[in-house]
C-alpha cells in the first residue's frame, strides 16, 4: 500500500471520527476525548490541534495560532517535507518521507515547551486564549 493511500485513510479517519466526537458531544453523550483536558482541567501538548488545523484550512491564522501555535508553525514545515517526497515520488527519483532529526526534534520541543507554558499561564495568572475553561 503506498503512503499516500496511507495518508488518506488516516485522513478520512480522522475527520470521521472528528465529526462523530463533534455530534456526540453536541447530543450531550458524554465523551471522554482528553483525559488531561477532561479529567485533570489542564492542556495536554496538541489541545486545540484539530480545531488548529481546521482553522489552518480556512485560511484563519490568527484563531490557529491562538488554539495551539505550535501546530501552525510546524505544519508549513511538515507541508514541506510531505511535498517534497510527492514530487520526487511522481519523478520516480528515490524518496524519504522521513523528517530530518534535527527539525524533529525541533517541533517536539516547541510542543512540550508551549505545554509547560500554557498550563502555567492557566494556572498561575488564568489566562486561557482558546477559552475551555475560562470563559472571557
Amino acid at each position: 500500500m503506498s503512503f499516500h493511500l496511507v495518508v488518506l485513510v488516516l485522513a478520512g479517519l480522522f475527520i470521521g471520527v472528528f465529526f462523530l466526537f463533534s455530534h456526540l458531544r453536541s447530543s450531550g453523550v458524554p465523551v471522554l476525548t482528553c483525559p488531561l483536558h477532561d479529567i485533570l482541567h489542564v492542556y495536554c501538548p496538541v489541545c486545540g490541534g484539530s480545531r488548529a488545523v481546521f482553522a489552518i484550512l480556512r485560511f484563519d491564522f490568527p484563531t490557529a495560532f491562538r488554539l495551539n501555535p505550535p501546530v501552525l508553525l510546524s505544519f508549513p514545515v511538515l507541508l514541506f517535507y510531505y511535498v517534497k517526497a510527492l514530487i520526487a515520488f511522481i519523478r520516480g527519483g528515490p524518496f524519504s518521507y522521513r523528517i530530518p532529526r534535527g527539525w524533529t526534534i525541533a517541533l517536539l520541543s516547541l510542543f512540550v515547551v508551549f505545554f509547560f507554558i500554557r498550563n502555567v499561564l492557566l494556572i498561575g495568572f488564568g489566562f486561557d486564549p482558546a477559552g475551555d475553561f475560562i470563559r472571557a
